[in-house]
């Protein structure tokens, strides 16, 4: 399983029990993506926690915070449609996030957080998770956002998603 929904400067907390006011065993980074369920969940009255190993500790992590990767595929064509143009923006936060406000649906709330820093160069990008999803197999998408740098801030160059899967991911990569 992998870390979903933590900012690209902060960590998801790996506790001695299930909840919030359990000590801190370790901190796990944002793109982490080799957790290991121990088979164990506990309901809390606002939360669900798993247990995982991580790195040889085993602890406590909030469910909302992780999920299985499945396939990347790239939506840049679905992004230009959506927009009606190529899209250009100021800086690649700015790009990440008419993006993923591109993608997202105005029906279903959801939580977008930059869990991948924008970077500058040749070719900037950022990496925003998006969650919330009611379906009960799919809880979200990491959308990672390729720009070209150009006058006046960066053009979309690429766009890819991978679906952040709840309950696991088939030999295709589609989530099950």
């Amino acid at each position: 399983m992998a870390v979903v929904g933590v900012a690209h400067d902060d960590v998801l907390n790996l506790r001695a029990g299930p909840g919030v006011n359990q000590d801190i065993v370790a901190g796990i980074p944002p793109h982490f993506s080799n957790l290991v369920a121990v088979g164990t969940t506990r309901q809390l009255s606002s939360s669900m926690w798993i247990a995982v190993d991580y790195e040889a500790l085993t602890g406590w992590v909030n469910l909302r915070y992780i999920a299985y990767l499945g396939a990347a595929n790239d939506v840049t064509a679905d992004v230009v449609a959506n927009l009606g143009e190529n899209p250009v923006a100021g800086d690649m936060l700015e790009l990440g996030l008419l993006v993923a406000e591109s993608l997202g649906s105005e029906d279903l709330p959801t939580s977008q957080v930059v869990s991948g820093a924008p970077t500058a160069g040749d070719l900037g990008e950022v990496t925003i998770d998006v969650t919330g999803s009611e379906d009960d197999s799919v809880r979200g998408g990491r959308i990672h956002v390729f720009g070209q740098p150009v006058d006046d801030g960066f053009a979309l160059h690429s766009v890819e998603v991978t679906p952040l899967c709840a309950r696991g991911v088939d030999g295709d990569g589609h989530c099950v």
